[in-house]
């Protein structure tokens, strides 16, 4: 994978003895005017330092650079105080403290509906369909109560033994201990026939370990085989460029371009501007697994930043792919992170992406071949979908009932709960 990490300390050597000379909130200000300079994609806008002299904190410096977009600001800074839980949200899904699976119910009975691959859940042999019949023996699932136990694993002791019904056979699974489980980002279902893969963030560490693209890497392998494929990105704000990057990789030919980036970094005292080209072959040694499939990718208005990258490469080299949906966002700008002088957090924004061809989808997005918005009836998905399935080749003389072998309702759309994830590396 081509993606630089960048270590302050290691930059700011050569100013250390110009900062340790100043008080600690001196020194805090004067590390992150240096990252502004460093960074930053508009380098004009950073004012001399003696101009900033009474700007009451170091959040005022960032915010006088005026790096908005729809009413979010993108470059700003966090206080030690806050910097961790930042960057814990940043780099992992939603965690919490549970088992680790979902379910629903149907006619009184409470059915799992998935179970998370890392999780107590699966170490304890439970099974996707599985029926709850009893927890510890002693409180049914069943009937009235199982309402109760739909939406939280809070109300079921820390230690479960579960019994299910699985099939027609009733099995007693070995006891589940509560503990903190990562949210997939990646869930596989199932559309009129069509595998449906919706991804709701691109994350370095979620319920896989390795983050968002392991988990698609999975489900690639379990569709392999099948002629097209729908993925969802509708509400996907984006996330970290590595994984969204290496996933287009799968999709796109080994020795193509996926996108470039024109990125600020510092180099001999000054913000110099490189421009790095992204290949398929940077991040797979092989074609990858989504090649032989035709895509359908569903967007909205909330499709931002990593997942306009993502739909970018894809359509730029597989131009059969039919997007479906809503214009998209239109951010095509990536921030930098990491630690200040005293453990604060910088997020600058200090890159652009661009098509291989040099057009840039910032501020005005990615429209769709096919328009449905975002709040249509499933039907209206689906007809597109359909439409969309019968115009690739060899897919045309397929009978209309292939579309229709399952049940006609389009999974819901999922969406991480993060306010704002965007585009980033790592410092």
């Amino acid at each position: 994978m081509r993606f630089v990490i960048l270590f302050f300390p290691l930059l700011f050597i050569a100013c250390g003895d110009w900062i340790k000379q100043f008080p600690d909130e001196e020194q805090e200000f004067r590390y992150n005017y240096l990252l502004l300079k460093a960074y930053f994609y508009h380098p004009e806008r950073i004012k001399e330092y003696s101009e900033y002299e009474g700007v009451p904190e170091v959040d005022s410096m960032y915010s006088s650079l005026n790096d908005t977009l729809g009413g979010w600001r993108y470059t700003r800074y966090y206080k030690p105080d806050t910097s961790e839980e930042v960057i814990g949200n940043i780099q992992n899904s939603e965690r919490y403290y549970s088992f680790g699976f979902q379910r629903k119910i149907d006619s009184d009975t409470l059915i799992v509906t998935r179970v998370y691959p890392f999780s107590p859940a699966t170490n304890a042999g439970l099974k996707k369909y599985d029926k709850l019949l009893f927890a510890n023996d002693t409180t049914s699932l069943t009937g009235e109560q199982a309402t109760d136990y739909l939406e939280s694993d809070s109300l079921f002791a820390n230690f479960t033994v579960f019994k299910v019904l699985r099939g027609t056979q009733v099995y007693t699974l070995q006891a589940m201990q509560k503990e903190e489980v990562r949210v997939p980002t990646v869930y596989l279902d199932s559309l009129i026939g069509i595998p449906y893969i919706s991804v709701t963030e691109f994350t370095q560490r979620t319920n896989n370990p390795r983050g968002t693209y392991y988990e698609f890497a999975e489900y690639l392998k379990e569709i392999k085989g099948t002629k097209t494929a729908i993925i969802d990105l509708r509400s996907n704000r984006g996330g970290d460029i590595g994984h969204c990057s290496k996933m287009a990789a799968e999709l796109v030919p080994l020795n193509k371009e996926l996108v470039y980036d024109v990125r600020h970094r510092r180099r001999d005292e000054k913000n110099a501007i490189d421009t790095i080209h992204y290949f398929a072959k940077d991040y797979l040694d092989k074609e990858g697994a989504g090649i032989g499939i035709n895509w359908i990718i569903l967007m909205s208005r909330f499709s931002a930043s990593c997942s306009e990258r993502f739909i970018a490469a894809v359509k730029h080299n597989r131009p059969e792919t039919v997007l479906i949906g809503e214009n998209s966002y239109g951010k095509g700008i990536g921030q930098t992170y990491g630690y200040t002088y005293l453990k604060g957090l910088a997020y600058i924004t200090s890159l652009q992406s661009f098509y291989p061809n040099g057009q840039t989808f910032h501020e005005v997005g990615i429209p769709p071949d096919r328009y449905v918005a975002l709040n249509s009836p499933a039907a209206e998905y689906i007809a597109a979908i359909e439409a969309a399935a019968q115009s690739f080749p060899g897919m045309a003389l397929a009978k209309r009932s292939l579309f229709h072998t399952q049940q006609e309702t389009l999974p819901l759309v999922r969406k991480s709960k993060k306010t704002d994830l965007g585009m980033y590396y790592l410092f």
